[in-house]
């Protein structure tokens, strides 16, 4: 998928190269001697947006890329302080204008307006007879190409977060806002304040990407600021030489997660694109989610864990109020590519992929015990969606949001929203494509705790945030 920024200059001014003495500038414009650098304010959410925002300058209206451009490293809350060096300029009169511009992946080059043309009038004089700067603020900027509407109305912008991953495949948020990141090959990458951290990863043990698979699910222990647990599941070689899923639980040390402990070990994973989901339930039990290994009768066979979604303690165990001492939760799933529970009823919610019949959701709610379950609902996917991972909104930054349903695909519309009745939670009311697939579509999807939703491209992470103004800081 290409990467979306925004791009929105708010002020610029012309500055002297050197420290000159003031000279008052003519009614028709500023003078200038055509050597200083110009300089603008660059709203951007951090460095790392920063640094993928360029800059083009307008003289009469012949763009130029502006040469040295260079950003400080703190902002004011008008933005970054930036400035850049003048294109060549015969003397007389001249009209300025400015605009940012990113180049997506794939070469498209997304431009913002230009700002309030700004008059000079260029003297050929020495540098040190230079007027003093004039800021003026830009005029208002239309809804850039990286924002958003919705059915309903609502605007999203979408900002980059980070790049240079590498088949990333599940995102989870820690309370302090750090942004855990798997990758398939068995890396785990955090990600704070816009910046990946560049540490060393224990190797997992006997991890294989044979057959597609590799690292493909994790998450935070609920109280991961006091216990430090991260727990992921795997495809892993066995000595038979058959590739199996494997769920283990991790404890960060420093910026690494180490000492890893086999919880449940040999489960079959499908020789072709294993699937497997992770995810903490409301109750603080552990969910995991097993495809059937390749084989759809295992769905339904209670002696197998695979198509299954097992429900068990952090230490591996079976709950002790599970039904028939069994960790066995819910049977029947083909391909299971996420798991939540709704906000509201807190019915469990399963995103299971059948290359026969399509992708679909799938409610489960208890009947009689949390060992004894049903499916309340089956929904089915729009054909081109290939689902990858889902989580429901609970944030409050887009309150439209609320209590949605957002699934990430790699094919297709690549971020779903689904939107569910008010007074009954299991009907689906409507289903919204919030971006649509480029570059491989989606792999993981996260809300974080400021309310933006979190994106996995095939590279990167992204996100969603509220409103077309300023980038937040």
């Amino acid at each position: 998928m290409s990467c979306r920024l925004t791009v929105a200059l708010v002020a610029f001014a012309v500055m002297p190269a050197c420290s000159p003495s003031p000279a008052p500038a003519p009614q028709s414009g500023q003078s200038i001697t055509g050597l200083e650098r110009i300089a603008w304010d660059q709203p951007a959410s951090g460095q790392s947006e920063l640094s993928t925002i360029r800059y083009a300058i307008y003289v009469d209206n012949n763009r130029s890329e502006i040469a040295g451009a260079s950003c400080g490293a703190s902002a004011s809350d008008s933005g970054y302080p930036c400035d850049g060096q003048l294109p060549p300029m015969t003397h007389g009169s001249h009209t300025i204008q400015l605009a940012s511009f990113v180049v997506s992946q794939d070469g498209k080059v997304l431009e913002s307006e230009r700002t309030t043309p700004l008059q000079v009038f260029v003297t050929g004089g020495s540098a040190s007879a230079a007027a003093t700067s004039l800021r003026t603020s830009a005029a208002p900027l239309p809804v850039p190409a990286n924002v958003v509407t919705t059915s309903d109305g609502v605007q999203l912008r979408v900002q980059a977060v980070v790049d240079g991953l590498r088949e990333p495949t599940d995102l989870a948020f820690a309370q302090d806002g750090t942004l855990v990141v798997s990758e398939l090959a068995g890396r785990i990458r955090l990600i704070r304040d816009g910046v990946m951290v560049d540490a060393s990863q224990p190797a997992l043990d006997a991890l294989t990407t044979a057959t597609g698979g590799g690292l493909l699910a994790l998450a935070l222990d609920p109280a991961f600021d006091r216990t430090h647990l991260l727990f992921a599941i795997y495809t892993a070689r066995l000595s038979s030489g058959s590739v199996a899923f494997r769920l283990v639980r991790m404890r960060q040390s420093g910026d690494t997660f180490a000492d890893e402990v086999i919880l449940l070990d040999e489960v079959p994973a499908s020789p072709a694109r294993p699937a497997a989901s992770l995810r903490f339930g409301p109750d603080g039990k552990l969910y995991a989610a097993f495809d059937a290994g390749g084989d759809p009768a295992l769905a339904g066979d209670m002696a197998s864990f695979n198509g299954k979604v097992l429900r068990l303690n952090t230490d591996g165990s079976t709950p002790a109020d599970q039904a028939a001492a069994t960790p066995v939760y819910a049977s029947g799933c083909r391909s299971p590519r996420g798991l939540d529970w709704h906000p509201r009823d807190g019915a469990l919610w399963v995103a299971d992929g059948d290359r026969q019949g399509g992708d679909q959701l799938r409610s489960i709610v208890a009947t009689g015990g949390p060992g004894r379950t049903t499916i309340r609902t089956r929904y089915s996917l729009p054909a081109a969606a290939s689902a990858t991972s889902m989580t429901f909104y609970r944030g409050t930054a887009v309150p439209a949001f609320r209590d949605n349903l957002l699934i990430a695909s790699a094919s297709g519309p690549s971020l779903l929203r689904l939107r569910f009745d008010e007074r009954d939670p299991s009907q689906l009311v409507a289903t919204d494509t919030l971006l649509t697939s480029e570059a491989g579509g989606l792999r993981a999807v996260a809300v974080g705790p400021d309310g933006a939703i979190c994106f996995a491209t095939s590279s990167a992470v992204e996100r969603l945030v509220a409103g077309t103004g300023t980038a937040s800081r």
